[in-house]
Protein backbone atom coordinates (compact mmCIF):
# COMPACT_ATOMS: atom_id res chain seq x y z
CA UNK A 1 0.00 0.00 0.00
CA UNK A 2 0.97 3.45 -1.01
CA UNK A 3 1.55 6.05 2.09
CA UNK A 4 -1.61 8.64 2.72
CA UNK A 5 1.48 11.47 3.76
CA UNK A 6 3.06 10.73 0.86
CA UNK A 7 0.07 11.62 -1.31
CA UNK A 8 -0.46 14.54 -0.03
CA UNK A 9 3.26 15.41 -0.10
CA UNK A 10 3.13 14.73 -3.46
CA UNK A 11 -0.24 16.54 -4.47
CA UNK A 12 0.90 19.59 -2.49
CA UNK A 13 4.73 19.77 -4.39
CA UNK A 14 3.35 18.99 -7.73
CA UNK A 15 0.84 22.10 -7.63
CA UNK A 16 1.53 24.71 -10.25
CA UNK A 17 0.55 28.34 -9.57
CA UNK A 18 0.74 29.15 -13.07
CA UNK A 19 -2.24 26.43 -14.23
CA UNK A 20 -4.49 27.17 -11.33
CA UNK A 21 -8.37 27.62 -12.64
CA UNK A 22 -9.15 31.25 -12.63
CA UNK A 23 -11.97 30.74 -9.98
CA UNK A 24 -9.71 28.77 -7.73
CA UNK A 25 -7.22 32.27 -7.78
CA UNK A 26 -9.80 34.34 -7.13
CA UNK A 27 -11.58 32.53 -4.56
CA UNK A 28 -8.34 31.51 -2.95
CA UNK A 29 -7.51 35.30 -3.13
CA UNK A 30 -10.75 36.63 -1.56
CA UNK A 31 -10.39 33.85 1.63
CA UNK A 32 -6.75 35.07 1.80
CA UNK A 33 -7.72 38.48 2.44
CA UNK A 34 -10.55 37.80 4.73
CA UNK A 35 -8.31 36.52 7.03
CA UNK A 36 -5.55 38.73 7.22
CA UNK A 37 -8.68 41.48 7.69
CA UNK A 38 -9.70 39.33 10.43
CA UNK A 39 -6.54 39.29 12.39
CA UNK A 40 -6.11 43.31 11.77
CA UNK A 41 -9.69 43.15 13.55
CA UNK A 42 -8.38 40.57 16.38
CA UNK A 43 -4.95 42.65 17.04
CA UNK A 44 -5.84 44.15 20.19
CA UNK A 45 -8.24 41.88 21.27
CA UNK A 46 -7.85 40.90 25.16
CA UNK A 47 -6.25 37.32 23.82
CA UNK A 48 -3.96 38.94 21.65
CA UNK A 49 -2.38 41.25 24.71
CA UNK A 50 -2.01 38.50 27.02
CA UNK A 51 0.01 36.51 24.76
CA UNK A 52 1.88 39.33 23.64
CA UNK A 53 2.61 39.80 27.75
CA UNK A 54 4.49 36.50 27.78
CA UNK A 55 5.62 36.11 24.32
CA UNK A 56 8.18 38.98 23.22
CA UNK A 57 8.14 39.11 19.50
CA UNK A 58 11.50 38.99 19.49
CA UNK A 59 13.92 39.80 16.59
CA UNK A 60 13.14 39.07 12.71
CA UNK A 61 11.18 40.40 9.58
CA UNK A 62 7.79 39.71 10.27
CA UNK A 63 5.49 41.88 11.34
CA UNK A 64 2.88 41.76 13.86
CA UNK A 65 -0.40 42.72 12.45
CA UNK A 66 -1.95 46.04 13.17
CA UNK A 67 1.55 47.49 14.72
CA UNK A 68 4.58 48.41 13.50
CA UNK A 69 6.85 46.04 15.19
CA UNK A 70 8.45 43.58 13.91
CA UNK A 71 9.82 39.62 15.12
CA UNK A 72 10.75 36.03 15.33
CA UNK A 73 8.83 34.20 12.50
CA UNK A 74 7.66 31.96 15.10
CA UNK A 75 6.49 33.85 17.60
CA UNK A 76 4.39 36.42 15.43
CA UNK A 77 3.01 33.25 13.59
CA UNK A 78 1.45 32.46 16.67
CA UNK A 79 0.50 36.36 18.23
CA UNK A 80 -1.04 36.63 14.26
CA UNK A 81 -2.53 33.35 14.52
CA UNK A 82 -4.29 34.14 17.67
CA UNK A 83 -5.69 37.62 16.73
CA UNK A 84 -6.84 36.25 13.54
CA UNK A 85 -9.03 33.68 15.46
CA UNK A 86 -9.88 35.99 18.45
CA UNK A 87 -13.33 37.27 17.41
CA UNK A 88 -14.15 34.33 15.52
CA UNK A 89 -15.35 35.81 11.92
CA UNK A 90 -12.59 34.04 9.82
CA UNK A 91 -13.90 31.76 7.15
CA UNK A 92 -15.01 27.96 7.73
CA UNK A 93 -15.44 24.87 6.04
CA UNK A 94 -18.24 22.05 5.83
CA UNK A 95 -15.96 19.29 5.46
CA UNK A 96 -13.09 20.35 7.50
CA UNK A 97 -15.66 21.50 10.17
CA UNK A 98 -13.82 24.06 11.87
CA UNK A 99 -11.46 27.27 10.10
CA UNK A 100 -9.32 26.02 7.05
CA UNK A 101 -7.38 29.72 6.50
CA UNK A 102 -6.52 30.84 9.94
CA UNK A 103 -4.03 28.16 11.43
CA UNK A 104 -2.37 28.71 7.45
CA UNK A 105 -2.18 32.69 6.58
CA UNK A 106 -0.36 33.96 9.92
CA UNK A 107 2.66 31.42 9.55
CA UNK A 108 3.09 31.29 5.82
CA UNK A 109 2.50 35.23 6.04
CA UNK A 110 5.40 35.29 8.52
CA UNK A 111 7.64 33.14 6.45
CA UNK A 112 7.01 34.70 3.08
CA UNK A 113 7.80 39.04 4.48
CA UNK A 114 11.09 36.97 5.80
CA UNK A 115 12.13 34.87 2.57
CA UNK A 116 10.28 38.04 0.62
CA UNK A 117 8.11 35.61 -1.57
CA UNK A 118 6.08 37.06 -4.65
CA UNK A 119 2.63 36.96 -4.39
CA UNK A 120 2.14 34.01 -6.89
CA UNK A 121 4.14 32.08 -4.41
CA UNK A 122 2.26 32.93 -1.41
CA UNK A 123 -1.14 32.02 -3.00
CA UNK A 124 -0.14 28.70 -4.00
CA UNK A 125 1.26 27.80 -1.06
CA UNK A 126 -1.71 28.66 0.66
CA UNK A 127 -4.01 26.47 -1.88
CA UNK A 128 -1.37 23.86 -1.22
CA UNK A 129 -1.97 23.89 2.42
CA UNK A 130 -5.90 24.44 1.98
CA UNK A 131 -6.26 21.08 -0.28
CA UNK A 132 -3.93 19.06 2.11
CA UNK A 133 -5.93 19.34 5.02
CA UNK A 134 -9.65 19.85 3.49
CA UNK A 135 -8.60 16.11 1.78
CA UNK A 136 -7.29 14.62 5.08
CA UNK A 137 -10.70 16.02 6.94
CA UNK A 138 -12.66 14.40 4.12
CA UNK A 139 -11.05 11.07 5.18
CA UNK A 140 -11.16 11.60 8.83
CA UNK A 141 -14.44 13.25 9.43
CA UNK A 142 -17.03 12.95 11.04
CA UNK A 143 -15.36 10.60 13.68
CA UNK A 144 -12.17 12.85 13.80
CA UNK A 145 -14.48 16.26 15.24
CA UNK A 146 -16.78 13.78 16.83
CA UNK A 147 -14.45 12.69 19.36
CA UNK A 148 -14.09 16.36 20.69
CA UNK A 149 -10.87 17.29 18.53
CA UNK A 150 -10.84 21.05 17.05
CA UNK A 151 -10.30 20.72 13.46
CA UNK A 152 -9.16 24.18 13.21
CA UNK A 153 -5.41 22.75 14.69
CA UNK A 154 -5.51 19.13 14.03
CA UNK A 155 -6.02 19.47 10.72
CA UNK A 156 -4.97 23.11 10.31
CA UNK A 157 -1.46 22.46 11.56
CA UNK A 158 -0.78 19.95 8.81
CA UNK A 159 -2.21 22.62 6.08
CA UNK A 160 0.39 25.39 7.55
CA UNK A 161 2.78 23.09 7.62
CA UNK A 162 2.05 22.32 3.86
CA UNK A 163 2.09 25.97 3.02
CA UNK A 164 4.90 26.52 4.49
CA UNK A 165 6.78 23.72 2.86
CA UNK A 166 5.51 24.31 -0.59
CA UNK A 167 6.69 27.96 0.05
CA UNK A 168 10.17 26.66 0.73
CA UNK A 169 10.35 25.06 -2.27
CA UNK A 170 10.90 21.51 -0.83
CA UNK A 171 10.61 18.61 -2.00
CA UNK A 172 7.97 15.65 -2.11
CA UNK A 173 9.85 14.22 0.77
CA UNK A 174 10.49 17.29 2.63
CA UNK A 175 6.95 18.19 2.97
CA UNK A 176 5.68 14.65 4.01
CA UNK A 177 8.78 14.83 6.71
CA UNK A 178 6.55 18.09 7.27
CA UNK A 179 3.67 16.59 7.68
CA UNK A 180 5.07 14.61 9.97
CA UNK A 181 6.71 16.48 12.04
CA UNK A 182 3.30 18.63 12.25
CA UNK A 183 1.43 15.39 12.73
CA UNK A 184 2.95 15.18 16.26
CA UNK A 185 2.24 18.61 16.94
CA UNK A 186 -1.64 18.63 16.61
CA UNK A 187 -3.68 18.80 19.67
CA UNK A 188 -6.61 21.00 20.41
CA UNK A 189 -9.95 20.32 22.70
CA UNK A 190 -13.76 21.73 21.29
CA UNK A 191 -14.18 21.66 25.01
CA UNK A 192 -12.42 25.00 25.18
CA UNK A 193 -14.46 26.73 22.55
CA UNK A 194 -16.25 30.20 24.02
CA UNK A 195 -12.50 30.84 25.98
CA UNK A 196 -9.71 32.57 24.98
CA UNK A 197 -7.94 28.72 24.32
CA UNK A 198 -10.09 28.49 21.01
CA UNK A 199 -8.22 31.28 19.51
CA UNK A 200 -4.80 29.94 20.87
CA UNK A 201 -5.47 27.09 18.86
CA UNK A 202 -5.36 28.77 15.59
CA UNK A 203 -1.43 30.52 16.83
CA UNK A 204 -0.15 26.65 18.03
CA UNK A 205 -1.28 25.39 14.70
CA UNK A 206 0.67 28.45 12.61
CA UNK A 207 3.59 28.35 15.46
CA UNK A 208 3.69 24.62 14.85
CA UNK A 209 3.15 24.41 11.42
CA UNK A 210 5.59 26.97 10.19
CA UNK A 211 8.50 25.37 12.65
CA UNK A 212 7.67 21.68 11.02
CA UNK A 213 8.48 23.32 7.64
CA UNK A 214 11.39 25.63 9.11
CA UNK A 215 13.14 21.54 10.45
CA UNK A 216 12.19 19.96 7.35
CA UNK A 217 13.88 22.56 5.47
CA UNK A 218 16.74 21.67 8.01
CA UNK A 219 16.57 17.81 7.42
CA UNK A 220 15.07 17.13 10.66
CA UNK A 221 13.68 13.66 10.46
CA UNK A 222 10.38 11.78 11.03
CA UNK A 223 8.02 8.93 10.04
CA UNK A 224 6.93 9.55 6.36
CA UNK A 225 4.23 7.25 7.27
CA UNK A 226 2.69 9.30 10.12
CA UNK A 227 -1.00 9.69 9.05
CA UNK A 228 -1.39 6.07 8.05
CA UNK A 229 0.50 4.39 10.31
CA UNK A 230 -1.29 1.92 12.88
CA UNK A 231 0.05 4.31 15.97
CA UNK A 232 -0.03 7.31 13.70
CA UNK A 233 -2.67 10.28 13.43
CA UNK A 234 -5.70 8.90 11.84
CA UNK A 235 -5.91 5.88 14.56
CA UNK A 236 -4.71 8.13 17.41
CA UNK A 237 -7.08 11.03 16.62
CA UNK A 238 -10.03 8.90 15.14
CA UNK A 239 -10.14 5.31 17.47
CA UNK A 240 -9.47 3.47 14.12
CA UNK A 241 -7.23 2.75 11.14
CA UNK A 242 -7.04 4.79 8.27
CA UNK A 243 -9.19 3.24 5.63
CA UNK A 244 -10.81 4.04 2.51
CA UNK A 245 -8.28 7.00 1.83
CA UNK A 246 -6.93 5.93 -1.72
CA UNK A 247 -10.74 6.06 -2.93
CA UNK A 248 -10.78 9.27 -1.21
CA UNK A 249 -8.21 10.95 -2.55
CA UNK A 250 -9.01 9.39 -5.87
CA UNK A 251 -12.85 10.76 -6.33
CA UNK A 252 -10.93 14.01 -5.22
CA UNK A 253 -8.75 13.93 -8.28
CA UNK A 254 -9.12 17.83 -10.07
CA UNK A 255 -11.39 19.23 -7.81
CA UNK A 256 -10.85 22.04 -5.21
CA UNK A 257 -12.25 21.72 -2.07
CA UNK A 258 -11.69 25.16 -1.68
CA UNK A 259 -14.58 25.44 -4.09
CA UNK A 260 -16.81 22.58 -3.20
CA UNK A 261 -18.67 22.24 -0.99
CA UNK A 262 -16.22 25.79 -0.57
CA UNK A 263 -14.80 27.77 1.74
CA UNK A 264 -17.20 30.47 3.38
CA UNK A 265 -16.42 33.64 4.66
CA UNK A 266 -18.37 34.78 7.36
CA UNK A 267 -21.11 37.59 7.67
CA UNK A 268 -21.16 37.74 11.82
CA UNK A 269 -18.30 37.33 14.38
CA UNK A 270 -19.46 34.31 15.79
CA UNK A 271 -19.93 30.72 15.63
CA UNK A 272 -20.93 29.66 12.10
CA UNK A 273 -23.15 26.83 13.52
CA UNK A 274 -25.91 29.74 14.72
CA UNK A 275 -25.55 32.07 11.53
CA UNK A 276 -28.65 30.48 9.98
CA UNK A 277 -30.99 30.98 12.92
CA UNK A 278 -29.59 34.60 13.18
CA UNK A 279 -30.56 35.23 9.76
CA UNK A 280 -34.03 33.18 10.33
CA UNK A 281 -34.69 35.14 13.44
CA UNK A 282 -33.71 38.70 11.03
CA UNK A 283 -36.75 37.65 9.19
CA UNK A 284 -39.17 37.67 12.15
CA UNK A 285 -37.74 41.18 13.25
CA UNK A 286 -40.61 43.35 11.62
CA UNK A 287 -43.18 41.56 13.99
CA UNK A 288 -41.36 42.49 16.93
CA UNK A 289 -41.53 45.75 18.59
CA UNK A 290 -39.86 45.14 21.73
CA UNK A 291 -38.91 41.89 24.25
CA UNK A 292 -42.09 42.24 26.38
CA UNK A 293 -44.01 41.22 22.52
CA UNK A 294 -42.57 37.67 22.81
CA UNK A 295 -44.16 34.85 25.26
CA UNK A 296 -41.66 32.05 23.79
CA UNK A 297 -39.15 31.38 20.84
CA UNK A 298 -37.95 28.15 19.80
CA UNK A 299 -34.92 27.46 17.92
CA UNK A 300 -34.06 24.08 15.97
CA UNK A 301 -30.73 23.31 14.62
CA UNK A 302 -29.04 20.02 13.64
CA UNK A 303 -28.63 17.65 16.46
CA UNK A 304 -24.54 17.63 15.76
CA UNK A 305 -24.48 21.27 16.17
CA UNK A 306 -26.57 21.98 19.37
CA UNK A 307 -23.95 20.02 21.25
CA UNK A 308 -21.54 23.01 21.57
CA UNK A 309 -23.80 25.98 21.13
CA UNK A 310 -26.10 25.97 24.43
CA UNK A 311 -25.52 28.57 25.97
CA UNK A 312 -28.27 30.72 27.82
CA UNK A 313 -26.41 32.83 30.06
CA UNK A 314 -23.16 33.57 28.47
CA UNK A 315 -20.67 34.67 30.69
CA UNK A 316 -18.03 37.02 28.91
CA UNK A 317 -18.04 38.15 25.24
CA UNK A 318 -16.04 34.93 23.78
CA UNK A 319 -18.95 32.74 25.43
CA UNK A 320 -21.51 34.69 23.82
CA UNK A 321 -20.45 33.76 20.61
CA UNK A 322 -21.22 30.37 20.98
CA UNK A 323 -24.65 30.92 22.77
CA UNK A 324 -27.70 30.16 20.15
CA UNK A 325 -29.72 32.32 23.11
CA UNK A 326 -27.97 35.10 23.26
CA UNK A 327 -27.79 35.46 19.59
CA UNK A 328 -31.10 34.70 18.21
CA UNK A 329 -32.48 37.00 20.84
CA UNK A 330 -30.43 39.99 19.67
CA UNK A 331 -31.22 39.27 15.97
CA UNK A 332 -35.05 39.67 16.99
CA UNK A 333 -34.39 42.70 18.19
CA UNK A 334 -31.73 44.59 16.00
CA UNK A 335 -30.90 44.93 12.82
CA UNK A 336 -27.26 42.57 12.69
CA UNK A 337 -24.82 40.87 15.05
CA UNK A 338 -21.25 42.85 15.04
CA UNK A 339 -18.44 43.30 16.91
CA UNK A 340 -20.14 45.97 19.53
CA UNK A 341 -22.84 43.04 20.48
CA UNK A 342 -19.95 41.10 22.12
CA UNK A 343 -18.41 43.60 24.91
CA UNK A 344 -19.51 43.88 28.87
CA UNK A 345 -21.96 46.03 28.33
CA UNK A 346 -24.24 44.39 25.56
CA UNK A 347 -23.12 40.77 27.22
CA UNK A 348 -25.20 43.06 30.57
CA UNK A 349 -27.91 44.33 28.54
CA UNK A 350 -31.28 43.44 30.37
CA UNK A 351 -33.70 43.73 27.85
CA UNK A 352 -31.98 40.46 25.46
CA UNK A 353 -31.04 38.47 28.58
CA UNK A 354 -34.92 38.96 29.57
CA UNK A 355 -35.50 37.68 25.70
CA UNK A 356 -32.92 34.75 25.69
CA UNK A 357 -34.67 33.30 28.52
CA UNK A 358 -37.44 32.29 26.61
CA UNK A 359 -35.35 31.06 23.76
CA UNK A 360 -35.44 27.24 23.90
CA UNK A 361 -33.15 24.68 21.61
CA UNK A 362 -34.26 21.73 19.62
CA UNK A 363 -32.53 19.55 17.67
CA UNK A 364 -33.23 18.38 14.24
CA UNK A 365 -31.85 15.14 11.81
CA UNK A 366 -32.08 17.14 8.36
CA UNK A 367 -29.55 16.20 6.19
CA UNK A 368 -28.50 19.72 5.75
CA UNK A 369 -26.78 20.98 8.85
CA UNK A 370 -26.83 23.94 8.47
CA UNK A 371 -30.97 24.41 8.04
CA UNK A 372 -32.36 26.07 11.28
CA UNK A 373 -35.85 27.26 12.20
CA UNK A 374 -36.80 29.86 14.52
CA UNK A 375 -40.29 29.95 15.62
CA UNK A 376 -41.70 33.01 17.66
CA UNK A 377 -44.92 32.81 19.79
CA UNK A 378 -46.32 36.63 20.47
CA UNK A 379 -48.02 37.49 23.77
CA UNK A 380 -51.17 38.76 21.52
CA UNK A 381 -51.43 34.37 20.55
CA UNK A 382 -49.72 34.67 16.70
CA UNK A 383 -47.79 32.19 15.91
CA UNK A 384 -44.63 33.15 13.58
CA UNK A 385 -41.62 30.99 11.82
CA UNK A 386 -38.78 31.76 9.20
CA UNK A 387 -36.06 28.96 8.36
CA UNK A 388 -32.84 29.30 7.01
CA UNK A 389 -29.56 27.73 5.77
CA UNK A 390 -26.22 29.18 4.60
CA UNK A 391 -23.14 26.94 4.48
CA UNK A 392 -21.41 28.22 7.59
CA UNK A 393 -21.26 31.68 5.86
CA UNK A 394 -21.45 32.11 2.23
CA UNK A 395 -19.43 30.09 -0.03
CA UNK A 396 -18.78 30.63 -3.72
CA UNK A 397 -22.17 29.91 -4.69
CA UNK A 398 -23.86 31.81 -1.84
CA UNK A 399 -21.04 34.57 -1.81
CA UNK A 400 -21.08 38.55 -0.39
CA UNK A 401 -21.03 41.06 -3.01
CA UNK A 402 -17.94 42.87 -4.03
CA UNK A 403 -19.53 45.89 -1.50
CA UNK A 404 -20.18 43.38 0.90
CA UNK A 405 -17.49 42.15 1.07
CA UNK A 406 -15.61 45.25 0.69
CA UNK A 407 -17.70 46.27 3.86
CA UNK A 408 -16.85 43.58 5.97
CA UNK A 409 -13.19 44.46 5.09
CA UNK A 410 -12.96 47.99 5.92
CA UNK A 411 -14.96 47.37 9.45
CA UNK A 412 -12.26 44.69 10.11
CA UNK A 413 -9.47 47.33 10.01
CA UNK A 414 -10.82 50.58 10.89
CA UNK A 415 -8.98 50.26 14.15
CA UNK A 416 -5.34 50.44 12.35
CA UNK A 417 -5.91 51.87 8.79
CA UNK A 418 -7.78 55.09 7.30
CA UNK A 419 -10.37 54.18 4.51
CA UNK A 420 -8.21 55.40 1.89
CA UNK A 421 -4.91 53.16 3.42
CA UNK A 422 -7.87 50.11 3.97
CA UNK A 423 -8.80 50.25 0.71
CA UNK A 424 -5.34 50.44 -0.79
CA UNK A 425 -4.41 47.14 1.47
CA UNK A 426 -7.83 45.34 -0.10
CA UNK A 427 -6.52 46.30 -3.90
CA UNK A 428 -3.42 44.04 -3.31
CA UNK A 429 -4.34 41.54 -1.52
CA UNK A 430 -7.46 40.22 -3.88
CA UNK A 431 -4.61 40.67 -6.80
CA UNK A 432 -2.16 38.59 -4.62
CA UNK A 433 -0.94 36.50 -7.40
CA UNK A 434 0.25 39.96 -9.24
CA UNK A 435 2.04 41.78 -6.17
CA UNK A 436 5.92 41.09 -6.34
CA UNK A 437 6.56 40.33 -2.71
CA UNK A 438 5.13 39.76 0.68
CA UNK A 439 7.25 42.37 2.13
CA UNK A 440 5.42 45.01 0.15
CA UNK A 441 1.73 44.22 1.08
CA UNK A 442 3.22 43.93 4.79
CA UNK A 443 3.97 47.41 4.68
CA UNK A 444 0.45 48.21 3.37
CA UNK A 445 -0.95 46.97 7.10
CA UNK A 446 0.57 50.09 8.96
CA UNK A 447 -1.55 53.25 8.91
CA UNK A 448 -3.10 56.05 11.03
CA UNK A 449 -4.68 54.29 14.24
CA UNK A 450 -8.02 55.12 14.69
CA UNK A 451 -11.03 54.18 16.96
CA UNK A 452 -13.01 51.79 15.20
CA UNK A 453 -16.49 52.47 16.56
CA UNK A 454 -16.18 56.08 15.87
CA UNK A 455 -14.60 55.25 12.31
CA UNK A 456 -17.80 53.32 11.22
CA UNK A 457 -20.35 56.17 11.74
CA UNK A 458 -18.58 58.33 9.43
CA UNK A 459 -18.51 55.71 6.43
Amino acid sequence: MSSLTMALARLAAELDGRTLPKEVVGWASRTFTDTIACGLAGASDEAVQALRAILPAGNGKARLWGSSETGHVLNVAQINGVAAHALDFDDCHLVMDGHPSVSIVPGLFALAEERNSSGIELLTAYIAGLETELRLAKICNPAHADRGWHPTVTFGVIGAAVACSRLLRLYENGVAAGIAIAASCSSGLRANSGTMTKPLHAGQAARNGLQAALLAERGFSANLTALEHRFGFIAAFGGGPAQEWQEVLAGLEGTFLLLEPGIAIKQYPCCAFIHSAIDAAAQLRAHVAKQEDVASVTVRLHSRRLRNIDRPSPKDGFDAKFSTQYLAARSLLQNTIGFSDFSPEAIADEKVATLSAKVRLEPHEDEDLSFGRVEVVLTDGRRLSAEDSVAMGRGPSNSMSEAQFADKFHSCTAEVLTREESERLLSALLALSEQPSAASIGKLMLGSAVNRHSYIEKV
